[in-house]
């Protein structure tokens, strides 16, 4: 047992991109066969948080064969991996594992709640928020955020408006998330009305008004703030310069964030479409140089699918996947469909 649990404390502090599975596995099967249920739970647990999506599901199933029953901590390591891999289906075991076990800690129905609403399941979500009894602000948070991604504003303000009833206060991560859910619904007097009440929140209104067009105005404020503007402030400004055409402002956003040297390659590509489309090829090029410099790669995308608990990866340029032709003709029947004249 002492071996077990060495191996597993040693395991937190190692990278095992290399670790096969199976090893995992028989680690696990140990644990079981001298009862060490703690070592397999924390197995778990090291697993999740070091990104090992795959392993960490597999030593789920192995915990479940084995007879170990999850703890509220196994679920709140699992629920994570199941949204980064977009997992309806192992979210609802993980559900029914906390209905059955009792497991009534609100962080963990807080964490399900965030998690259905990542897998597009608002109405799950809104099930896990509407049947908790003691709602606190990270309930609230998530409620929001979900509805946020949705562009369902008026869902979101329905939810604050509870939420004030309730007289609990907001803190600024409840504040930029709702404000948020205004901007993608296009809600921007209530967002700003929002504002107003929460002036000393900094950092949240050039979205707002960039959502207007209002781009002098925006740079004004960001200017003007008593605070350092971090880079997502002016990553915020930037595209609005972009979508608008404002490459004045733009470039001075873009030496903001330059200077701040972003190891976010999100801005840097950013940066290179304002010069490419303000047709600055030699900004182009310099920035790619600066780039290969600092060796900042944009990773390949990547999406997935479960489909009938069996995860379904794709990943940009690659035609591997076995049911290619079949998909691809579903695909270009459905843009067949949209090129179709429509009758209002």
């Amino acid at each position: 047992m002492e071996v077990l649990r060495q191996f597993v404390q040693s395991f937190r502090f190692l990278s095992v991109s290399g670790v096969d599975h199976r090893v995992l596995s028989d680690v696990v099967k140990a644990c079981a066969s001298v009862s060490e249920l703690t070592s397999g739970r924390a197995l778990h647990g090291c697993v999740a948080k070091l990104g090992h999506l795959g392993e960490a599901i597999d030593v789920f199933r192995e915990i479940q064969a084995r007879g170990m029953r999850p703890n509220t901590v196994t679920i709140m390591n699992l629920l994570p991996v199941c949204a980064h891999i977009a997992s309806l289906h192992l979210v609802g075991q993980c559900h029914g594992y906390i209905i059955r076990g009792g497991l009534g800690d609100i962080r963990l129905k807080g964490t399900l709640l965030d998690v259905y609403a990542k897998c597009g399941s608002l109405k799950n979500a809104y099930s896990v928020f509407q049947l908790e009894a003691h709602k606190d602000l990270v309930m609230f948070t998530s409620m929001i955020a979900g509805y946020a991604v949705h562009g369902m504003g008026e869902e979101a303000l329905m939810i604050y408006s509870h939420m004030m009833d309730l007289g609990i206060k907001p803190d600024h991560v409840f504040i930029t998330t709702l404000l948020t859910a205004c901007c993608h619904a296009g809600l921007i007097q209530d967002g700003l009305h929002i504002f107003d009440s929460i002036r000393t929140v900094y950092g949240l209104k050039p979205t707002m008004e960039v959502r207007r067009g209002r781009l002098d105005d925006a740079y004004a404020f960001v200017t003007e703030m008593p605070v350092e503007p971090n880079e997502n402030i002016w990553g915020t400004l930037l595209r609005a310069c972009i979508t608008y055409n404002r490459m004045d402002l733009g470039r001075l956003a873009a030496n903001h964030l330059l200077q701040g040297e972003s190891e976010d390659i999100g801005n840097y590509v950013l940066i290179s479409n304002m010069y490419a489309a303000d047709g600055k090829w030699e900004g182009v090029k310099e920035l790619r140089k600066l780039m290969k410099k600092k060796e900042m790669k944009k990773p390949a995308g990547c999406s997935w699918l479960d489909v009938d608990g069996k995860m379904n990866v794709f990943m940009s340029g690659d035609s591997s996947h076995p049911r290619r032709n079949s998909m691809f003709d579903v695909l270009n029947a459905l843009v067949v469909q949209m090129k179709e004249p429509v009758a209002f």
